[in-house]
């Protein structure tokens, strides 16, 4: 990393003395602030970190001493320097007044609007994380630099004014109402959080500690399930970590605009509104599951992350990837009847493999070079790899072996900063020291394949990284589970490149039993049409019938395999009946459709290749929910109805119309897990009518539930003129900020788009620009439109569109044309094969 874009070292903040005057009419914040310093050697100047702020005055008290400083502001590093005149040590106060705006753009401090009554109110709230505290205070913006905070917020004195701790004071001064907050405890400067607004609480208490649901005004009792949830969770981590929550309140703040799922400032917890609320008449399963695992998500971070948080952002998954294996964990012990370790393989394995499979990969444990880095690694790597690595490590250690060791490493380093050597410290143990296992799995880019040969009684395993070309030679520490035949399971540790296993005679065996490792398994013709049969009969779990097919669709994706080998494998699950499986099965299918598209016309045996499975399923179900139906029933009929939507199945298609219909004419409810699938359905056939009943549908929606189905239908139309008008439509004011690249991601989902979506982004690219202050929804937009693409034509028009239109992610870009190739590849690969296949 470059010294410019790093703060020097040698001056340290100790306490934030913070005031801020909000004026939600002009949008406008009037801000001071006091920071007390420790320097530690002689400096003639103080930086520190701030953009988009106007610096009215400046001084430095030293002692007796009032300094002046010269300001200067480094615009391109976003740092402050403020030139002394004269050398200073120790104890320092800088002061400074600053004006700043109450931006649209959903990061710093921002606002956000919303209707109450049928009149247009705002909201002021913030986003700190990464890079952004900067942009509402001069601070020192990087996450070892932790400090406490006073806050005092100035705001109409008819509002509420939120951060991160209780107000200690609450009086009226003439038209304001002046709230002064408790100190926190010492933490990084993008934990801070201020929120400005008319909200409603939904109060509950756990111990001493009051936890409130914040909404806008009228949403409150949506918050019920929430407020069940954060109890549950904040106890079970509590004990799980032996340490207290250690502050006196929590609020759970739902946001009607806000760029992220959710965001962790300590005590004062953000969530878009669709993740926090709940409504059993409106809200599908899907949802609800989310819901359950954001909130888990975001409260361990109060544990980790919060009072113990990484040194520097290139150990970023210290945060992100214990959140995200802690939550499933959380959620599994209060409901193990939604099999949340199956959506773990099929939402965060298969996310980092996906990423992880391509060279342009990171490591875990990642080198940042300039602050865009920071907001690119939010990804796949950070939180999903990780949390496969932490969920492996925790298997080859044992459930409190782990949990004991993470105990030690909160209590060791609490309110201070941590690395990753430092967590495997901690769960390192005189019989299994770990740091030899799991350095490698951090500081390694990729993943290892383990080829499997049976020679005998006994199995040779040989690993190599996984990638399109193997031109790295690496080597994994790989902890084996590997079942028997007869049942019996043995625990390996591959920490070479070749290993002998005896098979004690076993029939067959299967390799990364229930998904334990992140890795692939490569095995011979025979082995695995001895697997595929006790796939057919069901003797594997559903994580190991998951994992034979998926890894087999890798190989074939990265040319290790022709495309029909994948293809005759999958008869073995015709009888299949697992969401987990055909979830999978589904993705996979529609993929080989999406590259194809254009080239083959072999598409209605295509479809009907997996279908009696899907009908099998849909036939069981039906369309409406049995009494105390499962979740994993609920989720398999919308699963199922989709697939039959892509395969065109002409009863499902009537049906659905009738359902949409009965619907828009109030004659029915409909269910909210059919939602989604029914409007992708009627937009996946209809014309210019269906894609007005949609829009009619979507403003006169109050749920955003529903008007988020509506906006991922808009991409499904087959008409491009209607994609067109559907993109156009995502970026008037009808849709919110958040939510505007959903369009963008479903219509380049849909190969028909591919004929204008690159015309329209080269037309709109002025309008899409300034997104990319929104960080995270830039990047969606980014990656999903490039790797739509599958030809070398198309592949040539983007590069020499972003030669003359340059962004600054760069890491995203190369990520995306690597799909790119990747898709031409394929294509040229398996074009004839796909043609045989199905017309032989």
């Amino acid at each position: 990393m470059t010294s410019e874009f790093k703060l020097p070292a040698g001056i340290f903040p100790v306490n934030y003395d913070l005031s801020f005057d909000v004026d939600l009419d002009e949008f406008k914040f009037y801000g001071e602030e006091t920071i007390d310093l420790e320097i530690t050697k002689p400096v003639s100047r103080i930086s520190l970190n701030s953009i988009n702020l106007k610096i009215k005055t400046a001084k430095i008290v030293y002692g007796n001493k009032i300094l002046k400083p010269k300001i200067k502001l480094d615009n391109k590093n976003e740092i402050l320097t403020l030139s002394l005149g004269a050398k200073i040590k120790g104890h320092v106060k800088l002061s400074m007044e600053f004006i700043g705006d109450l931006n649209n753009k959903l990061i710093g401090f921002y606002r956000s609007k919303y209707i109450d009554k049928n009149k247009e109110k705002y909201l002021a709230t913030t986003q700190f994380e990464a890079i952004h505290a900067r942009e509402a205070f001069p601070c020192f913006d990087e996450p070892a630099y932790k400090a406490t905070f006073d806050v005092t917020m100035k705001v109409s004195k008819n509002l509420h004014a939120i951060s991160n701790m209780p107000a200690k004071e609450d009086t009226i001064d003439g038209n304001k109402r002046v709230l002064k907050f408790h100190r926190t405890p010492k933490m990084s400067t993008y934990l801070l959080y201020l929120g400005v607004g008319e909200f409603e609480f939904l109060e509950d208490k756990l111990d001493n500690i009051l936890i409130r649901i914040v909404t806008i005004p009228g949403k409150k009792e949506q918050g019920r399930f929430a407020l069940d949830l954060t109890k549950k969770f904040l106890s079970y981590f509590q004990e799980y970590s032996g340490i207290p929550y250690p502050l006196t309140r929590l609020d759970m703040i739902a946001l009607p605009d806000f760029a992220s799922g959710a965001m962790e400032n300590w005590g004062s917890i953000t969530f878009r509104e669709v993740l926090l609320l709940f409504d059993p008449k409106i809200t599908s399963t899907t949802i609800k599951k989310r819901i359950a695992m954001i909130i888990a998500h975001e409260l361990w971070h109060q544990w980790s992350g919060n009072l113990v948080t990484m040194k520097w952002w290139n150990d970023l998954w210290l945060n992100e990837s214990f959140a995200t294996f802690m939550a499933y964990k959380a959620v599994d012990n209060f409901f193990p009847e939604w099999d949340m370790w199956e959506d773990f393989i099929n939402d965060e394995t298969e996310a980092a493999f996906n990423i992880d499979s391509l060279k342009t990969t990171h490591p875990i444990e990642v080198e940042i070079k300039n602050p865009h880095d920071i907001e690119e690694i939010f990804d796949a790597i950070s939180y999903s790899k990780g949390g496969n690595v932490l969920r492996m490590i925790e298997g080859y250690l044992g459930h409190e072996v782990f949990r004991k060791g993470v105990s030690s490493y909160l209590s060791k380093y609490k309110y201070g900063n941590a690395t990753s050597e430092d967590l495997w410290s901690s769960l390192s143990s005189p019989n299994k020291p770990i740091e030899d296992i799991t350095i490698r799995w951090i500081k390694q880019s990729g993943h290892p394949v383990v080829e499997c040969v049976s020679d005998g009684n006994n199995l040779v395993l040989r690993q190599k990284k996984f990638v399109l070309k193997y031109k790295e030679s690496m080597q994994w520490p790989i902890p084996l589970v590997i079942r028997l035949s007869d049942g019996k399971i043995l625990t390996e540790l591959l920490d070479k490149k070749e290993k002998r296993i005896n098979l004690e005679k076993a029939e067959w065996f299967k390799v990364n039993y229930n998904q334990s490792g992140f890795y692939k398994v490569k095995y011979s013709d025979e082995n695995l049409s001895q697997l595929g049969r006790q796939i057919s009969n069901k003797i594997l779990p559903s994580l190991d019938r998951w994992g034979v097919q998926n890894d087999l669709f890798d190989f074939a994706l990265h040319g290790e395999i022709p495309l029909d080998k994948y293809m005759d494998f999958l008869e073995y699950y015709r009888n299949e009946d697992n969401y987990l499986v055909l979830s999978s099965i589904y993705s996979n299918l529609r993929y080989i459709y999406f590259v194809f598209f254009e080239d083959l016309d072999i598409w209605p045996k295509f479809k009907n290749h997996h279908k009696a499975a899907f009908r099998k399923v849909f036939n069981k179900l039906g369309w409406e929910p049995a009494i105390n139906e499962s979740q994993r029933d609920s989720l398999l009929r919308e699963l199922s109805i989709r697939y039959l939507t892509f395969a065109e199945d002409q009863e499902i298609l009537k049906a659905g119309a009738e359902k949409f219909e009965n619907y828009l004419r109030k004659q029915s409810e409909l269910n909210p897990d059919l939602r989604s699938p029914i409007f992708n359905m009627v937009a996946s056939q209809g014309d210019e009518n269906v894609y007005k009943k949609l829009l009619g549908l979507y403003m006169k929606s109050q749920t955003l539930e529903e008007k988020r189905a509506v906006l991922i239908a808009f991409g499904q139309f087959k008409n491009p003129n209607l994609l067109e008008k559907a993109l156009n439509f995502s970026l008037t004011s009808n849709v919110r900020t958040q939510d505007m690249f959903i369009v963008v991601s479903s219509v380049a989902s849909n190969p028909y788009s591919r004929g204008i979506l690159l015309q329209w982004i080269k037309k709109n690219w002025k309008k899409l620009l300034p997104y990319q202050k929104s960080g995270r929804i830039f990047l969606n937009i980014l990656e999903s439109f490039v790797s739509s693409y599958v030809t070398e034509e198309k592949e040539r028009e983007l590069k020499k569109f972003f030669v003359t239109h340059p962004v600054k992610y760069k890491m995203t870009l190369d990520r995306a044309f690597e799909r790119v190739k990747r898709n031409i590849f394929w294509k040229s690969r398996n074009k004839n094969t796909l043609t045989r296949y199905f017309t032989k």
